[in-house]
């Protein structure tokens, strides 16, 4: 079996994060889970669906692919948080 961290060294240009990231930083970002991107930004470099496959379960990967919640709610229940304490 191919080791998790084979393409670990391997770097692109990340959109989201603006900059070059290795691929561990993208298949380990979100709460050790890949970034929900993965598939899109290397899909051209390795045989990704392959690799998630292998290395993650049907449920990791449903997980990765819920949308993050919009900037203004998650900063509207920091606030809310704030204020309870």
């Amino acid at each position: 079996m191919e080791a998790i961290e084979q393409y670990d060294e391997q770097m692109i240009r990340c959109p989201r994060v603006g900059g070059p990231v290795n691929f561990k930083f993208c298949r380990s970002e979100n709460n050790l889970l890949p970034c929900r991107w993965i598939a899109g930004c290397w899909h051209t470099r390795i045989d990704i669906e392959k690799f998630l496959e292998k290395h993650f379960s049907k449920e990791d990967l449903r997980r990765t692919s819920v949308p993050p919640k919009p900037k203004i709610e998650s900063l509207m229940e920091l606030m809310e948080k704030a204020a309870k304490k």
